[in-house]
């Protein structure tokens, strides 16, 4: 019904139309939230962070990073949190997810400066702590760093200077107040250290470094009470911090509460972002439950780290293998802390020196050669694993044949041997295939590996690959993975053959499907190696003229170190290159017998053939020949050179390992 005028609404459609308008402005509200709440969360975020409530202010972060809107800047932030907390590693992280992000290569080239500053690693400029503004620093970043850096540079005066500055500029902040702790503990006053931080967090009492300040030197001293009611103190004020929680655990497992500090520990686990320190923290919770060998699984997960905390950590590895009776590994890992800490103190030394006479040559060239050094040092998880693999060696005297190859060989070799393990695609060249593929270190007259061919190998390793030698099984496990091995070999040349009769509809016939494979892999008649004696000058001769003659220069080079003028392939397809024989590791070892074996043999499915129709002599000479070319120090290539080796002189790319592939004929060498 209408109104008399006839152009007023319905009441309903009135209704209708107000609903709709609201609607609309709720959803438009929605959308500019949206839209402002990553600003509003990183401004939330600032705020926080001035406070020195760090934990939070990166929580707030993490809710920024919920939307993509400004995630250069979110980046940038949390660089700033972890860069304050001394979280140097995440730092970097966070500064190359910022660069991803397109942050401006201004702002990262300041915060990459005032990262290397804090480190004492880049020269402090005055302005920074003057006039922070005006180079567009935050006043709270500008005199942390600078304190910190001249601090690491050994400027305790500088460091006074700025702090005498920031007193007056900020006489009652709290910031200040526990920098000015940071100074007294650096220059030996604990007492008044800690009055400083303690002052810190009168004033803000959500101080995040002031908790850790009062805390750690508690621990220190030794005070492990009072070292706990101060973590108690800084997690309830904190309660997201995990410097917090780990710093409680580790007084928990310092007082013998092991299973407060393992629950505590774990719970951190299972969080979205579990902090670094987790895994160090949980192996010496571990160790100090006597439970070595998971103390040494945590500890070679744990993230590579410098200074006091990689020294704690192979101390504590090193404790754990010495409980374990692998001394050898023990008296490494410790001696390797000893010389962490005379390489860190000479460090220090010199940069002392370089302060004072910054033109001394040497003492540069010396710290240079110091950095180079640590930086070829295995990382500790490394040697954790290796010494690992030690005590399951000793342990597992009483494991079958497929146990053992498990334990040793399925992380390159594959679980069924196809040469896709884990650990294939760090290495070159690639592991062999054991299902298809050739044995390389025959003895018989049809190339095919006895038994004993392939124990020697498994003993020995293979030099010039990454295979390493198994010298320490006994000669029982020795003959259990060479078994293991072959029947890996018999087991895919006949899933080859089968698959090749159902390809070509033909009748998969048992007795034939036997035959091909024995042809494949029983071993034929063990060649006999004559007794080879020293050389004379005319022997020397002999052989030569056969090297030359016979078709060994084209590969090994007039001299037996190359380079090849041909391109050379293996049966996989894949580039190889010839060994030098000057300067190179053998394969099969440097003795006499074993050389003769592979001029005579060759190596199956490599570029390297069987040398036929030479008289008894010839070979003697030959292999003579080939044994006085070999000079000291062989070289040692890197999985990376070997690659280089293989490829660079052919222009040849390898080809990705194939998981099966027809196995070569071992007939007619």
């Amino acid at each position: 019904m209408r109104s008399d005028s006839g152009d007023s609404p319905e009441p309903h459609e009135y209704r209708i139309a107000v609903i709709g308008g609201a609607v609309f402005l709720l959803v438009l509200a929605m959308f500019a939230a949206v839209l402002l709440f990553p600003t509003w969360a990183r401004w939330m975020a600032l705020r926080q962070s001035d406070r020195g409530a760090l934990s939070e202010a990166q929580e707030w972060l993490r809710r920024a990073a919920w939307l993509p809107l400004g995630s250069a800047e979110t980046e940038l932030m949390r660089a700033v949190c972890h860069r304050r907390l001394g979280q140097m590693v995440r730092w970097e992280a966070a500064l190359e997810s910022a660069q991803a992000k397109g942050a401006p290569s201004r702002r990262l080239e300041l915060e990459h400066t005032l990262g290397m500053i804090r480190m004492g690693a880049h020269e402090v400029p005055e302005e920074y702590w003057r006039n922070p503004v005006g180079v567009g620093l935050r006043p709270y970043d500008a005199m942390d760093v600078c304190v910190r850096g001249y601090l690491a540079q050994n400027k305790p005066e500088k460091a006074e200077q700025v702090l005498r500055f920031w007193s007056k500029e900020l006489p009652e902040d709290a910031h200040v107040a526990y920098l000015q702790g940071v100074y007294s503990f650096n220059q030996g006053d604990e007492a008044k250290a800690l009055v400083e931080f303690e002052s810190a967090l009168a004033r803000e009492p959500e101080h995040e470094l002031a908790h850790t300040g009062v805390a750690r030197l508690f621990e220190k001293q030794d005070r492990l009470g009072e070292a706990l009611t101060a973590y108690v103190r800084f997690a309830s004020a904190c309660p997201r911090s995990s410097i917090a929680v780990m710093g409680l655990a580790e007084v928990l497992r310092g007082l013998g509460h092991l299973e407060e500090a393992r629950a505590i520990v774990e719970r951190l686990e299972a969080s979205d972002d579990p902090p670094s320190e987790l895994a160090a923290e949980m192996g010496s919770i571990e160790l100090e439950s006597g439970n070595c060998q998971g103390a040494l699984r945590w500890f070679g997960e744990a993230p590579s780290v410098s200074g006091d905390k990689k020294r704690e950590l192979l101390r504590n590895a090193g404790t754990a293998f010495a409980l374990l009776e692998e001394v050898d590994v023990a008296d490494g890992l410790f001696e390797q802390g000893d010389a962490e800490e005379e390489v860190e103190f000479r460090a220090s030394e010199l940069l002392i020196q370089l302060d004072v006479s910054p033109g001394r040559r040497e003492a540069a060239d010396e710290l240079d050669q110091l950095s180079v050094a640590a930086t070829t040092v295995a990382p500790q998880n490394v040697l954790i694993d290796q010494g690992l693999s030690r005590v399951a060696e000793r342990e597992s005297a009483d494991l079958t044949a497929q146990e053992l190859y498990v334990l040793h060989c399925a992380a390159c070799h594959g679980a069924d041997g196809d040469g896709n393990g884990r650990g294939a695609r760090h290495q070159f060249p690639w592991p062999r295939d054991l299902r298809t593929e050739r044995f390389r270190l025959v003895s018989t007259d049809n190339a095919n590996a006895t038994i004993e061919d392939l124990k020697r190998v498994i003993k020995r390793g293979m030099p010039g690959t990454s295979m390493r030698a198994f010298d320490e099984l006994s000669e029982d496990q020795l003959e259990l993975l060479a078994e293991e091995v072959l029947r890996l070999r018999r087991e895919g040349v006949r899933e080859w053959y089968v698959a090749l009769l159902q390809a070509e509809d033909e009748e998969v016939d048992e007795e034939d499907v036997r035959e091909v494979v024995d042809l494949q892999t029983v071993p034929g008649e063990v060649i006999g190696v004559p007794s080879i004696g020293p050389a004379d000058d005319a022997a020397l001769r002999r052989g030569r003229k056969v090297y030359l003659d016979t078709g060994c220069r084209p590969c090994h080079g007039d001299h037996g170190s190359g380079p090849p003028d041909i391109p050379l392939f293996d049966e996989r397809e894949q580039p190889t290159w010839p060994r030098d024989l000057a300067n190179d590791l053998f394969k099969g070892g440097h003795e006499p017998e074993s050389i003769w074996m592979r001029i005579v043999v060759g190596m199956p499915g490599s570029a390297h053939p069987a040398a036929e129709a030479l008289k008894n002599e010839q070979y003697v000479d030959l292999v003579q020949y080939c044994v006085s070319l070999s000079l000291e120090p062989k070289r040692m290539l890197t999985n990376h050179e070997r690659f280089l080796e293989a490829t660079q002189s052919q222009n040849a790319q390898p080809k990705a390992p194939a998981s099966a592939r027809e196995p070569a004929s071992s007939t007619g060498r």
